[in-house]
């Protein structure tokens, strides 16, 4: 092959910008340390061709199809492309960085890359330094504003068909009188509850001076003044007596809840059994038995009529009158006197305590009737702790007993399969309608007649002394939560129909880091198992884990835990342990705090109340399971019956939903947008820079790993 001397020549193109005439290039051409002439080929004077490099750009036969002879001279720089593969390891980091700065996306390092002069430079430097400050301070500003987790309640009012709630309802009478008093404990709590309450009744009345007429002439005596109300008739009553005759009155003052012991403490009383009074009161001695010849209304009378009473009005009476003759109580002579500790209950009667047993009832100095019962109605729920829940089932009230009838969207209910049991400490036996989580229950229309129409009968003859009020407890609650009568429940008269509006709102919270909220569920401590988690529940397995830790027993008023026994009705240890840390955990500052979060969904019932009386007079049926007269029904039911309704008042429900205000998605987005502002930078070009770092790690392994191949192969080179 010949070789023509012409293929070497290069003509200038005085056009074409050398590159190396710069001193930047110059300096970077002898930064180059490669010795090109392991890459030439041996008969090629690689001085004169790196002469020619220096005063030439571009060789007018690079890639040009029209010449002979198609080749390209080596190129190491001056605007000709470098393999970097050929450079050491600090030229090629170089050569990457230059690269990356003429082509990489982001706006201003270019600028660094091109620069002409140093003031050029340092101008940009300068721009992009303020760029990267501002972009700083406006991520700070967004990174913290999403920190703060902020959030937002959307309320919405759908038109939809609501789900019926669950319906609890409870008879304020929680066991039988006639069946609970068999029970020691009961019998116990009982016997102190009445002894307490006469004592309370004592310390709250007062002596006033009274003054009546009889027969013309004015009467001044000392006696018991009570509570307002009106009197009924007097007639005379046997009773305990303690009696000062100092004063010269020969009046007594009576222990009607006593049986006298001998006749002579024993006296004769004016009793009323409307108000429960006992006055006056003289030794029995001091009474005779006599007619009179008028008596009132009240079965007050006198011996002689007074002056201008008309003959027809004067009618003999038999009565009794005290010796002096000045009061007289209509009686049949015949007729029995009543015994007032019979009439009122002798404690006796009442199984006998110990000192010990009644300070631990916790009644102590009481004189408030009102606390006394609500400690006597905490005794029971004690006591009854005691007995299995088969024993308490059976003292309170059976299902078909309280619920006679019922209806729902105007069709009859199946009483034994709609209503489901369910044991109470407080009201005992409660009954949940639309209990099965299977079956959805809705409301065909608003309005009673489509609603649940029940009606209940309490029996209120047989309810206990502890019992304040005859009605129904109701409590309206989602199937899966538990009802907490005690708690949430309405309370409902006998003798009135009750109406129960009620409206859903159904309410969807955010848990962390936006909300604090429990998710999914009950928490695994939960004491109220197969139910919904709930913040009532919640805080009662707080307590009753304070209460086992602190008192090594249960609070019987809550399920137990891990099967811990309830605490003794009789043990003090136990009771005052149990009152103490109920007052502590309820004060502001105390030690121990209960955190309960709400549940992240929540369905929540609100409920309007309006009355009135049943049953009215032109209901003419024999309701229920009575027998008797359609009047006598009526009677009976406006004393012992309760008729309920539920109903949506309207069908729709409102859905409170929390949503996030400011999101990831929003942070990103004002993220990028600050970057692309202030740098020009988009997710591209941090890709690019990820690339770049990458490219940088690999060639650094590369490096070190040539390194270490080269240093064994010479070690090896020299053990050989």
């Amino acid at each position: 092959m010949n070789r023509n001397p012409r293929m070497f020549k290069f003509q200038p193109n005085p056009r074409a910008r050398n590159r190396f005439q710069d001193e930047a290039d110059l300096r970077s051409l002898r930064s180059f340390k490669t010795d090109f002439s392991n890459y030439l080929a041996s008969d090629t004077n690689f001085l004169n061709v790196a002469e020619i490099m220096t005063s030439y750009a571009y060789g007018e036969s690079n890639n040009a199809n029209e010449k002979e002879i198609q080749c390209d001279l080596l190129t190491e720089n001056g605007g000709i492309e470098i393999d970097p593969t050929r450079l050491s390891y600090r030229e090629r980091i170089r050569w990457h960085l230059q690269q990356f700065c003429y082509k990489t996306s982001s706006h201003g390092i270019p600028m660094l890359g091109q620069a002409p002069n140093s003031l050029y430079r340092a101008v940009w430097v300068f721009l992009l330094l303020i760029c990267a400050i501002q972009f700083i301070n406006q991520a700070v500003a967004v990174i913290q504003k999403y920190q703060k987790m902020d959030k937002i309640t959307d309320i919405q009012l759908k038109f939809d068909t609501a789900p019926f709630p669950a319906i609890t309802l409870c008879n304020l009478n929680p066991y039988k009188d006639s069946l609970i008093r068999s029970h020691d404990s009961i019998s116990k709590i009982l016997g102190v509850f009445k002894s307490v309450m006469k004592k309370a009744g004592d310390s709250s009345t007062e002596v006033v001076e009274t003054e009546y007429d009889m027969d013309g002439i004015t009467i001044h005596a000392r006696r018991k003044k009570r509570g307002a109300g009106e009197k009924g008739t007097f007639e005379p009553a046997n009773s305990a007596c303690e009696c000062d005759e100092e004063d010269g009155s020969n009046e007594c003052e009576e222990r009607s809840t006593e049986k006298p012991s001998t006749d002579n403490n024993m006296c004769i009383c004016a009793f009323d059994r409307q108000t429960n009074d006992a006055w006056p009161c003289h030794r029995r001695e001091q009474w005779s038995n006599t007619t009179c010849q008028t008596c009132d209304d009240h079965y007050l009378c006198s011996k002689k009529a007074k002056k201008g009473t008309k003959r027809s009005e004067i009618k003999k009476e038999p009565c009794i009158c005290e010796s002096k003759g000045l009061f007289c109580i209509k009686h049949e002579h015949s007729a029995m006197v009543l015994n007032l500790w019979e009439y009122f209950g002798d404690t006796e009667e009442f199984a006998e305590i110990s000192k010990e047993e009644r300070e631990a009832l916790g009644f102590g100095n009481m004189t408030d009737e009102v606390a006394i019962v609500t400690k006597a109605k905490e005794n029971i729920i004690f006591a009854m702790s005691a007995l299995s829940e088969e024993q308490r089932i059976l003292m309170s009230q059976a299902k078909h007993n309280l619920i006679h009838k019922c209806s729902f969207n105007g069709k009859p209910c199946d009483i034994d399969k709609d209503f489901e049991l369910v044991a109470d400490p407080t009201f005992g036996n409660c009954f949940i309608f639309n209990h099965d989580r299977e079956i959805f229950k809705s409301s065909v229309r608003a309005g009673p007649q489509y609603g649940l129409r029940v009606m209940l009968f309490v029996n209120a003859s047989d309810y206990l002394p502890t019992s304040e009020a005859v009605g129904i407890r109701l409590t309206i609650h989602d199937k899966e939560d538990f009802p907490f009568p005690d708690t949430f429940g309405y309370s409902a008269p006998t003798g009135y129909i009750s109406s129960f509006g009620m409206r859903m709102k159904k309410m969807s919270r955010l848990p962390a880091p936006y909300g604090d909220c429990v998710e999914d569920g009950a928490t695994s401590n939960y004491i109220y198992k197969g139910y919904a988690y709930s913040t009532e529940g919640c805080y009662r397995t707080c307590f009753q884990e304070l209460i086992i830790d602190r008192c090594g027993c249960s609070d019987p008023r809550f399920p137990s835990i891990g099967g811990v026994q309830p605490c003794q009705v009789f043990n003090k240890n136990h009771r005052e342990c149990l009152e103490k840390h109920t007052h502590q955990i309820g004060e502001i500052h105390g030690s121990f705090k209960c955190r309960c979060q709400q549940p992240c969904n929540q369905t929540i019932y609100t409920t309007s109340y309006s009355e009135a009386i049943w049953p009215s007079q032109a209901l003419n049926i024999s309701l229920g399971h009575c027998e008797k007269e359609a009047e006598e029904c009526n009677e009976e039911y406006k004393e012992n019956a309760a008729m309920l309704e539920v109903f949506y008042e309207a069908l729709n429900f409102e859905v409170l939903s929390e949503s996030e205000a400011y999101g990831i998605v929003k942070m990103m987005a004002d993220f990028g947008g600050h970057l692309g502002l202030w740098s020009g930078v988009s997710v591209m070009t941090c890709c690019e820079f990820v690339c770049l770092a990458i490219e940088l790690f690999f060639m650094a392994i590369t490096h070190h790993v040539n390194q270490q191949r080269i240093r064994r192969r010479e070690n090896a080179a020299n053990d050989f």
